[in-house]
């Protein structure tokens, strides 16, 4: 273990030299013998401590003392005053300048190694308290961080990175209560893969997985910002069109229709023909969430009857 370094600033060499005998048996000591000097030298070396006389030439005590405050580099190293005067006026302004005590010449040899020890003691224990903060708003940090990663995983579909089904739902109460709100329509479609059972028994999981995560890329790539599209289930997704009509929202499917059917994935050296049908709804205020999904889904099982491959409107409630 480093020993501590005290940095010793007096301009006679009797006082120096003995003060650097009385410690240097158990700290490193420096010295230096004017005010720049002493500056120079408590930047350079960092000391734990130092012992500081009052009474130069020049700079005095007191304006060194001001500076290493000034500095951050210097700021917290603690200062002790060494001084012949005992005044109440000259030792509050040894405070003010920042000194953390002072010990009046000529000095008891045992005091003054008392009060070394309990300010570098002092230092030590501020210096753990800042390492300890410093931890603590290290693993603060990574617990927030993790925290985060853990609350984006729990919103979003792994294989798709899509939004989840969960997440969807938070968004459609959100939604619902902006459109309530300001008197403002929304769309909501329910989009299926086309004869998806026959991917994976061709060409397995594997191949599966490539038309799903194709799909979800070419939805990503193709609504508005403010739209959301997310994997509902299975091969079903979810797309929320905030501010549309019937007419906006079927016009914003159909766009999508046509991008996946040119999407045309490769899989294994081979093009996959994909297509998908969508259900399309214009949310009814007068119906809960449940039912207006319902809808939604009612009208892509229609289009899967007829066609598949298309777009269907949901019909308005009569």
């Amino acid at each position: 273990m480093s020993r501590e370094k005290i940095l010793i600033v007096d301009d006679a060499p009797t006082p120096l030299h003995a003060l650097g005998e009385l410690l240097k048996d158990d700290y490193d000591i420096y010295t230096a013998t004017d005010g720049p000097q002493a500056i120079k030298r408590a930047v350079e070396l960092q000391p734990d401590l130092v012992l500081l006389d009052v009474m130069m030439p020049g700079m005095d005590g007191y304006a060194i003392c001001g500076l290493l405050k000034d500095d951050p580099a210097t700021a917290d190293i603690p200062v002790l005053f060494i001084t012949a005067m005992s005044e109440s006026d000259d030792i509050v302004r040894g405070f003010e300048a920042g000194g953390h005590d002072y010990i009046t010449k000529p000095f008891n040899p045992r005091e003054l190694y008392a009060r070394i020890q309990t300010h570098l003691e002092l230092r030590r224990t501020r210096q753990e308290l800042r390492s300890h903060a410093a931890e603590l708003e290290r693993r603060n940090e990574e617990l927030n961080s993790a925290r985060e990663r853990l609350e984006i995983m729990a919103r979003i579909d792994p294989l798709t990175g899509l939004a989840n089904r969960r997440y969807a739902l938070e968004r459609l109460d959100a939604e619902l209560s902006r459109s309530t709100r300001h008197g403002e329509p929304f769309s909501l479609a329910m989009a299926d893969i086309d004869d998806f059972k026959r991917f994976n028994d061709t060409h397995g999981h594997e191949g599966g997985d490539v038309v799903l995560k194709s799909v979800a890329g070419i939805f990503v790539a193709s609504v508005r910002k403010e739209d959301m599209a997310a994997r509902w289930g299975g091969e079903e997704f979810l797309l929320i069109f905030p501010r549309l009509t019937i007419n906006g929202a079927s016009a914003a499917a159909e766009k999508l229709r046509e991008a996946v059917e040119a999407g045309r994935p490769e899989f294994k050296g081979s093009e996959l023909k994909v297509t998908v049908t969508i259900g399309v709804a214009e949310y009814d205020h007068a119906l809960d969430l449940d039912a207006n999904i319902s809808r939604a889904d009612g009208a892509m099982y229609e289009g899967k009857r007829a066609a598949k491959n298309c777009v269907v409107a949901a019909r308005a409630r009569s």
